[in-house]
């Protein structure tokens, strides 16, 4: 993954934060050419859908339930857990819909890390667990998303 990462995309900035001890920049602008302020709206919108219908903007902006994107979210975290500096696709990262979902479950997945980390691992907690630890935390976040998403449970 690449070191500059822009507020749309401001889910995997922490992610890659807990792997990487290094802090990285955000650039003003993301590959669409969204500056950092309508990037946040496109974020705020797709995040007033979901409210509003369980639903979020899919690749084409139809509305998809976000549920369905959970599994594609879990795979792209997987993706960095086995290979930190594995490529993204860009089309992805300018879907808001994708963005939000993987936001939430990169938020679900460091907490049960922080939880699983031993004591005083709690800002790089990725740091302090194996491959397998992680993805196990990463399977119980994701299975807790769509519990939470289809029961239409609050996310924050």
């Amino acid at each position: 993954m690449p070191a500059e990462l822009c507020a749309h995309r401001g889910c995997l900035a922490a992610t890659q934060k807990l792997q990487k001890s290094r802090k990285q920049e955000s650039p003003a602008k993301c590959t669409s050419g969204h500056g950092r302020k309508e990037a946040r709206t496109l974020l705020e919108k797709a995040s007033e859908m979901f409210e509003e219908t369980g639903c979020v903007p899919g690749s084409d902006g139809a509305e998809v339930p976000a549920e369905t994107m959970v599994p594609d979210a879990k795979e792209y975290i997987l993706e960095t857990i086995n290979d930190p500096e594995a490529s993204y696709d860009p089309e992805i990262w300018d879907t808001p819909g994708f963005t939000l979902v993987l936001s939430w479950l990169a938020q679900k997945w460091q907490q049960k890390c922080r939880k699983l980390a031993p004591r005083g691992g709690n800002k790089n907690a990725v740091r302090y667990l194996t491959k397998e630890q992680q993805k196990s935390c990463l399977d119980s976040a994701a299975a807790e998303l769509i519990r939470e998403i289809t029961q239409q449970r609050p996310l924050n």
